[in-house]
């Protein structure tokens, strides 16, 4: 995980400075860049043999991530983002025997969202509701897995890959949508749902002969804006 934040750090840097350069240089629509951050709320949607029964629920990763915004007048922007995401979630399965994983997927997601504002005041606050396609790049995956059996109970830690011979494909892509409330200082709190399109699995099956798993994601998120 240290190679990975710092990986975010020099990402960040070249982010913010690209940014600053777009916004000093750019002739066109106004543009602010912001960072945000917040708690997540991630699942899977599974599929697998009607010999299992599977069930899926939450785990709670985290995002941090940068943005820019286009805002072409008071009411519409489009928004491309670089976020840090938490994906994975909880998934159990009986047979023979019962198994239960706490998956931790780690990606670098990019969003673009096209986002409707509605001013609120005459200060420059603003309600805006927004909705785009976003792709996502696997960098790591863990889990936290327990087999259990009539004779003993085994939990292990697993580390997956991403892409070519890995558990994972290293792609995952979807629809993301965004409600929130921004102040005219540029401080806002939102609340974003990611759709998965894709089926993520590649090799791994997730202990329970799953032929399908799709992400969902939903996190809550304060952020600035300059």
């Amino acid at each position: 995980m240290r190679s990975v934040f710092l990986t975010l750090a020099l990402i960040a840097n070249a982010f913010l400075a690209l940014a600053q350069n777009l916004v000093d240089n750019y002739d066109g629509p106004k543009i602010t860049y912001g960072l945000a951050g917040g708690s997540n709320y991630a699942s899977l949607s599974v599929k697998a043999p009607t010999s299992y029964q599977a069930y899926t629920s939450l785990t709670s990763p985290l995002s941090v991530g940068f943005n820019l915004d286009f805002q072409y007048n008071d009411y519409f922007s489009i928004r491309p983002a670089l976020i840090y995401q938490g994906m994975g979630g909880k998934v159990s399965g009986t047979n023979n025997f019962a198994v239960a994983s706490i998956y931790n997927l780690h990606y670098l997601e990019i969003p673009v969202d096209f986002i409707g504002h509605l001013p609120v005041g005459n200060a420059g606050a603003n309600i805006f509701l927004g909705a785009g396609p976003f792709i996502a790049k696997g960098i790591s995956a863990n889990s936290k897995t327990e087999t259990a059996t009539a004779l003993s109970d085994v939990q292990a830690t697993y580390q997956y890959k991403f892409g070519n011979g890995g558990d994972f494909k290293s792609l995952d892509y979807g629809a993301t949508t965004v409600l929130g409330f921004q102040l005219n200082r540029g401080f806002a709190v939102s609340m974003n749902v990611d759709i998965g399109m894709t089926n993520i699995l590649q090799k791994h099956d997730l202990y329970i002969q799953a032929t399908t798993a799709k992400t969902t994601t939903i996190y809550f998120s304060i952020g600035q804006s300059f």
